[in-house]
């Protein structure tokens, strides 16, 4: 709605926006705004290169002297005025099935020495990760920081790849995403809203009767975004975006 463009992650514990450095004072005030408050912290930033194309006068991207959306409803006919503009379709594939899990913490190290017990358990996430990317995973998110375990979105037939899982991974192994995808390589970098305008058009469109939204959660990245809802939603979250233009592309039929 700020007409600014970010990156969005949801890890296990938390969820992060990614926003241009040179916005994040429109940003801060925008959130604050919006009732939210700030724990400040300007020791870092992440300023990373993306694979998408680079353009400051994209028609995709608003002019400077065009308004930002007045309300959701402009935000999602915007956002998919744009997807159809280039041929873009949410994608589903039914077949690919996450879990999301984080990796089991150290829970001593004031001596700095780390128990056996959880050394094995790292060496053991870390065997599983290698063992995943060898056997070429159609979808595995791994996001590291500095103040929380790793935090992994993986297809459920990895879990294999991590011997005795309960100890090395935290988080249920039942409960299945699906992830509605949209391939952004041929939108600029500086595009707007458009995981948003799609998220908005799954809650708005599946809020009906004493049914409540689907619930879910976000990934970002250089070259798509996508929407994960859990499995038993995936019908609700594609019956409302088939009822725009673009519909909605099932993998599989």
């Amino acid at each position: 709605m700020a007409g600014i463009s970010i990156f969005f992650i949801t890890t296990y514990f938390a969820d992060y926006i990614l926003v241009p450095h040179r916005s994040r004072t429109p940003v801060i005030k925008a959130l604050e705004a919006r009732g939210f408050a700030f724990d400040m912290s300007t020791s870092t930033y992440t300023n990373a290169s993306h694979s998408r194309n680079h353009s400051s006068s994209s028609n995709e991207t608003p002019p400077p002297g065009t308004p930002p959306p007045a309300s959701i409803s402009e935000l999602q006919t915007r956002t998919f005025a744009t997807l159809k503009r280039r041929n873009i379709v949410p994608t589903v594939d039914p077949a690919i099935r996450l879990v999301h899990c984080a990796g089991r913490r150290d829970t001593d190290l004031a001596n700095g020495s780390r128990p056996s017990a959880n050394r094995t358990a790292e060496d053991k996430l870390q065997l599983g990760l290698v063992k995943c990317l060898i056997c070429t995973p159609r979808f595995l998110s791994l996001t590291l920081t500095d103040t929380e375990p790793a935090s992994l979105l993986l297809e459920k037939r990895l879990l294999a790849n991590f011997p005795g899982d309960d100890d090395v991974l935290l988080g249920s192994k039942d409960d299945i995403l699906i992830p509605i995808t949209l391939d952004l390589r041929g939108l600029p970098l500086e595009s707007t809203g458009i995981v948003c305008g799609v998220a908005s058009r799954l809650v708005g469109g599946t809020t009906a009767g004493l049914e409540g939204p689907v619930e879910m959660s976000y990934l970002s990245t250089a070259r798509a975004g996508t929407v994960m809802v859990a499995e038993e939603e995936i019908e609700r979250a594609m019956w409302a975006l088939r009822g725009v233009d673009n519909g909605v592309h099932e993998l599989g039929d």
